[in-house]
Parts: C-alpha cells; sequence; structure tokens
C-alpha cells in the first residue's frame, strides 16, 4: 500500500547507521513523503512492500540512519537503475529529515556506504545523478573518489523540490563516477566530441583504446533499443544498444511519442561498441539532440550521453562545486549552442 501521509518523527533522538532491515520499510517511505510529499517522480519508494521486496532482489542496498524507537531519519543506496550492465551501480537517494539535517547523519551513510557496503556488494563501478541546485550532495561523491563524467540539463521538474523551495525551474544533475573493477576495451569516438571525451577521460582512472568512428560508416541490420518514459518527471530514456539501420524511425518515433505524452527531456545513450556510432550521433545533432557527457560501462561498453530539450535549460539554476564539472558545463552548453543552429 502505498503511503498517503506524512507520520512526524521526534527530534533529538540518537540514532545508529546500518543496513536495511524488513521493518525499516515503512519509515523509508515516510521519509521519502516527509521531504518530497506525494510527488517524488520514482513511485517505489512510497510503497513499503516494493522497498523491501527490492532491498531483497538486490536492485536496491539500503542504508538507513535508525533511531533506537526505530524511527528512519535519513537514507542513502547503492542500486540499479538506467544502465543496462547490471553491475554499474547508482549511488543516490540521498534524504535526511529537516530536523535532523545538523546532525552527521548523511556523512555517517557515505562513510558506511564506501567502507562497508561497496567491499560487500562489489560493483563494477558506481555513478550518481547529483543536483544541480546545490553542491552538497556533488561534494559527498568527490568525498568518495567520484569525477564529473556527464551533466544533465534539466533533468528534474521543480516540483519535487516544492518543498524545499530550492529551485524555480527545472533541475540539473551532474553525472559522476568511480571505478572498481575496469574493463579495458575498444571504444569508439565520433569526430565530433573527441576533445571533449579525451578531458573527461582523463582522470577517471580507467584504461581506453580510442579508435576515430567513421562517419561515413551507416548503422547496419536491426538495430537494439530499450525506451522508458517517465511521465511524472516529463523524461523519456533510450538505451541504443546497438545503433542498426532502423536508427532514424527509432528516433523519430521515440520523439513523436515524447511529444504526444508532453515530455520535455529527452535522452539518448549510445553505445560506444559500435564503429556505426559516427553516423549515429551525426544524425542526432541534424535533430538538435546535444552533448551532455560519457558514461563508463554504462553497456558494460562504455556510453555516450545526448539529449534534446523541448526549451532552452534553465542554466542559471546550476551550481558546481569542482573545476572539471564547470568545464563539463561549458561543453554541454557550447554543443547545445551549435546543435539548435542546426535543427
Amino acid at each position: 500500500m502505498r503511503i498517503a501521509q506524512e507520520i512526524p518523527v521526534a527530534g533529538g533522538q540518537k540514532f545508529q547507521v546500518d543496513r536495511f532491515r524488513p521493518a525499516d520499510a515503512s519509515g523509508i517511505a515516510n521519509l521519502y513523503y516527509a521531504v518530497y510529499g506525494p510527488d517524488y517522480p520514482f513511485e517505489t519508494y512510497y510503497i513499503p512492500d516494493r522497498i523491501r521486496a527490492e532491498n531483497h532482489s538486490g536492485n536496491i542496498h539500503s542504508v538507513v540512519a535508525r533511531t533506537p524507537a526505530g524511527d528512519i531519519i535519513a537514507h542513502g543506496a547503492l542500486y540499479r537503475s538506467s544502465p543496462p550492465f547490471g553491475n554499474l551501480y547508482e549511488l543516490g537517494q540521498y534524504l535526511v529529515l529537516k530536523n535532523y539535517r545538523d546532525t552527521f547523519a548523511a556523512f555517517k551513510i557515505n562513510q558506511y556506504i564506501a567502507e562497508t557496503l561497496i567491499p560487500q556488494v562489489r560493483p563494477a563501478g558506481i555513478f550518481g545523478e547529483a543536483v544541480c541546485s546545490h553542491v552538497a550532495t556533488q561534494k559527498a561523491s568527490a568525498l568518495m573518489g567520484m569525477k564529473g563524467a556527464a551533466l544533465e540539463a534539466d533533468l528534474m521538474p521543480a516540483e519535487v523540490y516544492a518543498r524545499e523551495k530550492s529551485t524555480p525551474g527545472r533541475v540539473s544533475c551532474l553525472i559522476q563516477f568511480r571505478s572498481f573493477a575496469d574493463r579495458p576495451h575498444e571504444v569508439f569516438i565520433p569526430a565530433a566530441y573527441r576533445e571533449q571525451i579525451e578531458y573527461i577521460l582523463s582522470d577517471l582512472e580507467i584504461s581506453r583504446t580510442m579508435t576515430p568512428a567513421p562517419e561515413a560508416m551507416a548503422p547496419d541490420g536491426q538495430g537494439e533499443t530499450t525506451v522508458k518514459f517517465f511521465p511524472h518527471a516529463g523524461v523519456a530514456r533510450a538505451n541504443i544498444l546497438q545503433a542498426g539501420g532502423d536508427f532514424e524511425p527509432v528516433v523519430a518515433r521515440l520523439e513523436q511519442e515524447a511529444q504526444e505524452q508532453g515530455l520535455v527531456v529527452l535522452q539518448v545513450f549510445l553505445s560506444l561498441g559500435s564503429p556505426g556510432v559516427g553516423r549515429a550521433v551525426e544524425n542526432l545533432r541534424r535533430r538538435g539532440f546535444f552533448f551532455s557527457g560519457y558514461l563508463p560501462r554504462w553497456f558494460d561498453t562504455d556510453g555516450l550521453l545526448m539529449q534534446k530539450l523541448s526549451g532552452p535549460p534553465h542554466w542559471e539554476g546550476i551550481q558546481l562545486f569542482e573545476a572539471k564539472a564547470g568545464r563539463i558545463l561549458e561543453m554541454v552548453q557550447d554543443d547545445w549552442e551549435k546543435t539548435q543552429l542546426r535543427s
């Protein structure tokens, strides 16, 4: 059953940080309602039975700050999300009740994930989508050795953060990444983005053989694409595992369906394991898609993120912690401007 109202939690209680227990599920759902109200776009976190099931399956590995009374005052997690590669986990879902934000709850959860959870789960790599309406999450991820890799312009709707009163428009997210078990391999690099990709890779501590992707090589055969729509967030995500001869009509259908559903952010994740990615990128650029970053191990091989928005991004609301993130933002802004002129 979906939680429908907040149950207040008394402040000033002691707490300990620990891995998820089934009894924590209702407290986690209550925490989400307390922080976001009913509008968080992923319903799982409002439904205790789903939280228990996802933790049991290993799709989510929750860490909580729990009081002696059993109240959950903070949460963070490793979890499987959009990447097709199941051993690339997202780090996130950090929430702290407002009356406990003067404690070290978030720091201790971060520490527990780094020192205890990651050695137990043993991911090949982790990434996070840190909101850019403030820099706290970016700082926490940097402390875990994560480096900037991509910038998702206007990813989240402002309504999600209405209770926090932290943003007047849609919120962008910085993707940060860290490798734990690298798999050196060849990647095909579109000519338009070689300089950007070399810069992003410079401090990620992974080994790649970069081969130019021939722009004249058209994708061949039947492509392999998975698409997911997030109506509450206004986002469509397409993972292009293989760009085939049907690439153009696949993207055209994606745009049409997104428009029919009133979605405002289109994301295309392209596998860099195929030389046909060069032609696919040029097709996307002609349609107004722009460079948004590099995604190590997204498909097990690496990925390239391109986006298209229904209007100008809310650049003015983006706050960034590190110089590298600022340079990535400049790259994204520059390509957005170029592709808008072309489309």
